[in-house]
């Protein structure tokens, strides 16, 4: 796997993850406030274990983008990016020959062919 990829899909497992416990606890809260009962003894303890999951996740981001970026941004070659300026027609610089944009299959006046116009 390319450098911070494992910390950025563990990230995002844990923060998938802490979803089945912060909002739990969250609504265990809620409705011993609505209903005026005493607070379910595991509402806390889904609330730590979620909150840490989610302190977690986003330090397994952190670290990753940090991996990934440490340097600076990556260079991207011509194979990632196939828009580089560079390589459309028109943007780079022009061939030493005039006639670059003439067919290659026609015959040009230096040649000893009769041209374009010389038929």
């Amino acid at each position: 796997m390319k450098i911070g990829r494992k910390q950025y899909v563990s990230g995002a497992a844990l923060l998938l993850t802490s979803t089945l416990f912060v909002p739990q606890g969250v609504s265990e809260f809620a409705t011993s406030a609505a209903t005026g009962e005493p607070v379910a003894p595991t509402a806390g303890l889904n609330l730590a274990v979620g909150m840490a999951m989610v302190l977690a996740a986003a330090a397994l981001l952190a670290w990753g983008y940090w991996l990934t970026h440490r340097r600076g941004a990556p260079p991207r070659g011509p194979v990632e990016d196939p828009d580089e300026p560079l390589f459309r027609p028109g943007y780079g610089s022009r061939p030493e020959t005039p006639d670059w944009r003439e067919h290659p299959l026609r015959p040009r006046d230096g040649d000893g062919g009769a041209g374009p116009t010389g038929r």
